[in-house]
């Protein structure tokens, strides 16, 4: 990640916001610096235009909601997983780092797409990563090619839950939440 100056970062934290609220197309540049408290021509002696903004902002939410999740399953003392599914709601309300992400991710600029797309492949590749050791930490007894098959249905888990936080609010996500994660858990449990 791109190293910044405390200005700069500031541009971020305002722009995260308009990237998660409005989206890439229709977040203004000027409304960005007006809200940082500058002109629109003092953005550009930090970042050369819209996409390189965009770039940095990604960057952090990448950064951002790693650490998070590896917070989670750091945190997580029942089965692993739980925490962060359980808390997913609470943090797509409180981060506009995850908004901005998952708005990306569903709706990537066209020009931004193979970015956006590394990226949140990255980021659930780590999030496979951290539950697949911690599965391997709480279950050692699980091989792995369970591992791996428990390891895509958590992630299948998360994209479900992502899916009704975004497209069908709270009462759907946590409807949801309680049926895939009594059958998950039961199906984890069962295989040890």
């Amino acid at each position: 990640m791109r190293v910044l100056s405390p200005s700069a970062e500031k541009i971020c934290l305002v722009a995260v916001e308009q990237f998660a609220e409005s989206g890439y197309d229709a977040a203004s540049l000027n409304d960005i610096a007006v809200a940082v408290g500058m002109r629109k021509p003092s953005l550009y002696a930090h970042f050369s235009g819209k996409v390189d903004l965009f770039e940095a902002v990604f960057e952090r939410a990448i950064e951002a909601e790693r650490l998070y999740v590896e917070g989670c399953f750091a945190a997580d003392d029942g089965l692993p997983g739980a925490l962060y599914a359980q808390q997913l709601s609470e943090r797509f309300l409180a981060s506009a780092h995850l908004r901005f992400l998952l708005r990306a991710a569903f709706f990537p600029p066209a020009d931004l797409r193979p970015l956006v797309s590394s990226g949140f492949e990255g980021y659930l590749a780590r999030m496979g990563e951290v539950f697949g050791k911690a599965l391997e930490r709480q279950f050692p007894q699980l091989d792995g090619g369970r591992r791996e098959l428990f390891v895509d249905a958590y992630l299948g888990v998360v994209d479900s839950l992502i899916v009704e936080l975004i497209y069908a609010g709270q009462a759907a996500y946590e409807r949801r939440l309680r049926a895939m994660w009594t059958i998950f858990a039961a199906s984890l449990r069962a295989s040890v």
